[in-house]
């Protein structure tokens, strides 16, 4: 949501030398983002009460405004509509007056899972009343937005037309652009500096979308324990926004070291999380991922009712990302006993996934189209590649021994071999046992056990420890290198 910068303490009042309506709202906005960033809930809180605006010698508009966006910024979607709702005539007044409580509101309805006016906003219809900082605000808050709903060409697609180019955009908009891309080397530069400066928020309806792809994306390269770290220092004591997005990460984690009854709580917090909030928008990766869990622990039914909500909300939210997430779940639940509806779901899966150009969500989506005999086993070649470009380097590790077993060559046997002792090293620096190792790559601790063994010969390395300085001090030496 629009907004900037700001002093350190984030609940002070706008002194009396900002002067005019216009100025003071945006003090006001200011100030509340400020909290957004430092994490301080409690203080936002205050900020989203009728008592703290009635205080201030504020015009109602620039009250109402700020008192909405501090509603927004802590998820509380149905009061922020209600609000702007009620005061409507007030802020509609006139283009440059409702551009951001238009925008706020268009985000609670998104949330609350009407996306409808939101789509009618993306023509960014303000942009010749409201001067070319404000309409360049508005756009990075919808590009980020459809980015978090997965929509990367409906996104770029916006910035064509407001005549903006990727070089203009934030740190933040940066990052989903390129993890969307499967350009995860360049994802990553902007989000260490974000997360080390605690700047990570985005103006999506989802506040935790920086640190949660992040740490899906070092879980994809084997950085388990780097996963979970930074999926721990993301969140915050208080009654902020919903972490469901850090939920649904966790649970990969936990699903990853095989712990399904963890990933199972992780899942079932983020959704009692969202609920409590009344958000729809986000929750189809929670209910598709339990979905499957479920399937794979034996308990169907659950899992069919999982699959209507996750069926819900895809119609709810009309995506591409919440149709594909239901497609391949429901395939997953139905491929026991429905094995041809769910060939001919993974089929249209496959479609889907290759016109959304994205490598990862293609390569997964190829995997599981392949696993299920819904394609040809040269499905697993292409996903193959695709993981390569990303760098995943587990997946690509998964895909391997998939290939083999359909009896598809792998290409470069030597590389093959030597990114496999990069992850072994990987996991090893992360601080995983052999028994964590052998779960991540669904191994026997004894082909582990195995392969620690060449490793250490072909290196001429002597312990784990040795490993571990070897790939954090980042040496090419003896065959082994830091990992990304």
């Amino acid at each position: 949501m629009p907004g900037g910068r700001s002093p350190r303490r984030a609940s002070r009042r706008p002194g009396p030398q900002v002067v005019g309506r216009r100025r003071r709202q945006q003090a006001c906005g200011v100030l509340e983002f400020e909290s957004a960033d430092d994490l301080d809930w409690r203080a936002l809180s205050r900020l989203a009460t009728e008592q703290w605006w009635d205080e201030l010698p504020l015009p109602v508009l620039a009250a109402t405004t700020g008192r909405a966006l501090a509603l927004c910024l802590l998820a509380r979607w149905r009061e922020a509509l209600d609000l702007l709702t009620r005061t409507e005539p007030v802020w509609a007044t006139e283009v440059r007056a409702r551009a951001n409580p238009a925008c706020f509101r268009d985000a609670a309805e998104l949330a609350l899972g009407r996306p409808e006016r939101f789509r009618r906003s993306l023509a960014v219809p303000e942009a010749p009343h409201i001067g070319p900082d404000h309409a360049y605000s508005l756009t990075v808050t919808k590009f980020d937005e459809l980015l978090n709903g997965g929509d990367l060409y409906a996104g770029e697609a916006l910035l064509a037309e407001q005549g903006l180019t990727p070089e203009v955009l934030p740190r933040s908009s940066l990052f989903l652009r390129h993890h969307l891309r499967g350009e995860w080397d360049e994802a990553l530069e902007p989000s260490r500096w974000m997360l080390a400066n605690n700047q990570f928020h985005t103006p999506a309806t989802d506040k935790y979308l920086i640190p949660a792809r992040t740490s899906a994306i070092l879980l994809a390269r084997g950085r388990v324990t780097s996963s979970r770290r930074v999926l721990d220092s993301a969140r915050a004591p208080g009654e902020g926004p919903p972490e469901h997005s850090l939920d649904a990460v966790q649970a990969a984690v936990l699903r990853t070291l095989g712990d399904p009854a963890g990933a199972e709580q992780s899942l079932r917090r983020g959704l009692d999380g969202a609920g409590a909030h009344e958000q729809i928008a986000g929750t189809d990766e929670l209910w598709a991922s339990l979905a499957e869990l479920l399937t794979e622990a034996g308990r169907t039914a659950e899992a069919t009712t999982c699959l209507a909500r996750l069926e819900h909300v895809s119609d709810r939210m009309g995506t591409g990302r919440t149709r594909l997430r239901h497609l391949l779940a429901s395939a997953r639940v139905l491929r026991q006993d429905s094995p041809a509806i769910a060939g001919e779901q993974l089929k249209e899966a496959v479609e889907l996934a290759r016109t959304r150009g994205q490598p990862y969500e293609t390569a997964t989506t190829l995997v599981a189209a392949a696993d299920a005999g819904a394609g040809p086993p040269a499905l697993l070649r292409e996903a193959y590649d695709l993981f390569g470009q990303c760098g995943a380097a587990v997946d690509r590790f998964h895909t391997r021994t998939a290939m083999r077993a359909a009896g598809v060559t792998v290409p470069g046997r030597k590389q093959a071999t030597v990114e496999s002792e990069l992850l072994l090293a990987t996991l090893i620096a992360e601080g995983l046992t052999n028994r964590q190792i052998a779960t991540v790559l669904r191994l026997t601790e004894d082909a582990v056990a195995n392969r620690l063994s060449r490793l250490f010969t072909r290196t001429g390395l002597r312990s784990r420890t040795e490993v571990v300085t070897a790939v954090l001090g980042g040496h090419r030496a003896r065959g082994v290198v830091s990992p990304v």
